[in-house]
């Protein structure tokens, strides 16, 4: 009879139980939302990650001064953009062992027990209530195997996707390299440009101030009139100015190059400056022959092709669904449980069992799921198919215009060449002219300016050849870590 009433009180149980966790589900969920829609949430302070500023400045010789090449290894170690390709890359390689797995047979143990409290219909004639309860009590631990042996090549076709998917990232995982040397290198010639520019600018102060001095004691001596005095010192303010400027502008190049590097933005760096650099070679083929090693090397090409392959692949693996897969399925398992009839003793049984099968599943019908699957991956090809012409119309482009920027920065740094010497020489005469009281110092200011400009088109002419040589390596796809050896 205790029995029967601990039997009976099993749904009530169940049934609480259930109420319960609903109830507090609710209520935890209930408890994640703002209180009031009339006060803001309150962000809760995270806990700071000192951790992170010491990565990225970990291996920095503060006493040292980098050079190009040195800073590209740095980039390469630092910067969060390779490393997250890195990660990708990883993951399309583990999706390649995902899907060779389904060749293999798959095993899985379960154990399965409990209690059981179950009201049966029985005939009148042999029970006379017209039912009867059976109570049971199980533990069955068993082992199961699935084996896929046959589908028609979908898994091939899935593999050959994954491994297409895979390719894709480890290319892009070089062009993630190659687009940070690309960048750190821009950087680090425009932080040449600004240093040159700082170089100019202290010249330009030095000059103003000689000229300043000049004119105050041709003056003192009857020479020089106060105009020519008053301009001479705002000749020099000038100076002064653009050389503030001038300092304003290496700083932030220098935390450009930080920046680009993936360094936390604080971090101490000395770079050697650039203009140690010659004029870098200008290009070796024609803009044509250029483009045409740009189709074959160019990472975003070569990515564009692999995700043809992949949607290719994807497509096939969609079609074989429509053919019949074989199956082989078994089990062995241990039944140890006892049953109970209307509160008679139990029966009990400790026996093993199992069972092997092999399945034909043919799809029939599934209300047109399979058909829009492969529309879906049939229109994924097609825009797979775009985007590979759409990337050598723009690789092309990319490279005829890296290459006439390179053509033009290098005729401009022969042109800014012989226009520094020749403002060199104007300034010398007109100095000497001002200096023998046969010369205006409108003159001499004049020609001042022409030699800070100049020097200055010829620091921006270097930089930008570098950069433009660069700019051409990274759109034929060639590598840049020896771009400024």
């Amino acid at each position: 009879m205790s029995s029967a009433r601990q039997n009976n009180s099993i749904p009530a149980v169940v049934m609480a139980v259930a109420a319960f966790m609903a109830a507090s589900c609710a209520g935890t969920a209930a408890a994640q939302a703002p209180p009031t829609p009339d006060r803001p949430w309150p962000i809760p302070e995270r806990p700071a990650h000192d951790n992170a500023v010491e990565a990225d400045t970990a291996g920095i010789d503060t006493s040292k001064q980098y050079d190009l090449a040195e800073l590209i290894d740095l980039a390469e170690s630092a910067n969060p953009e390779t490393r997250e390709a890195w990660e990708q890359a990883r993951a399309a390689a583990a999706a390649v062992g995902l899907v060779k797995s389904a060749y293999l047979p798959q095993l899985s143990l379960q154990v399965l027990g409990g209690l059981e409290h179950t009201p049966l219909p029985a005939p009148k004639d042999l029970v006379p209530q017209g039912y009867f309860v059976s109570n049971a009590r199980e533990f069955i631990p068993s082992i199961g195997v699935k084996w896929l042996l046959f589908d028609f090549g979908r898994r091939t076709a899935l593999l050959s996707a994954a491994r297409s998917d895979s390719f894709v990232a480890n290319v892009a995982f070089t062009a993630a390299h190659e687009k940070l040397v690309y960048t750190v290198t821009k950087a680090y010639f425009d932080l040449g440009a600004a240093r040159g520019g700082l170089r100019a600018a202290h010249k330009a102060v030095s000059t103003a101030t000689s000229i300043e001095d000049a004119a105050v004691a041709k003056q003192t001596n009857g020479l020089a009139t106060v105009v020519s005095v008053a301009q001479a010192r705002r000749q020099s303010a000038q100076a002064r100015y653009q050389l503030a400027a001038a300092e304003g502008a290496e700083r932030i190049g220098l935390a450009n190059l930080v920046t680009a590097m993936g360094l936390h933005a604080g971090t101490l760096l000395s770079v050697l400056d650039s203009s140690q650099f010659p004029m870098p070679p200008g290009p070796q083929d024609s803009v044509a022959a250029a483009v045409d090693q740009a189709l074959v090397h160019q990472p975003q090409i070569i990515a564009a092709l692999g995700k043809v392959d992949a949607s290719e692949a994807m497509l096939e693996s969609e079609r074989r669904s429509y053919y019949p897969t074989i199956e082989l399925a078994g089990r062995g398992f241990q039944n140890m449980g006892s049953v109970s009839s209307d509160g008679k003793p139990y029966s009990s049984v400790d026996k093993p069992g199992g069972d092997i099968m092999l399945s034909l599943s043919v799809p029939i019908f599934d209300g047109g799921m399979r058909a829009s699957r492969i529309s879906m991956a049939a229109a994924k090809m097609h825009e797979a198919e775009d985007k590979l012409a759409e990337a050598r119309d723009a690789t092309a482009q990319q490279v005829v215009k890296a290459y006439n920027a390179l053509t033009t920065s290098l005729a401009e740094g022969e042109a800014a060449h012989a226009l520094s010497a020749a403002a060199h020489t104007a300034y010398d005469a007109a100095l000497h002219a001002y200096q023998q009281g046969v010369g205006t110092y409108t003159d001499l200011a004049t020609e001042e300016n022409a030699v800070v400009e100049a020097d200055t088109q010829v620091e921006d002419a270097l930089a930008n050849a570098h950069t433009a040589a660069a700019a051409l390596a990274f759109a034929i796809g060639s590598s840049l870590a020896n771009n400024g050896d």
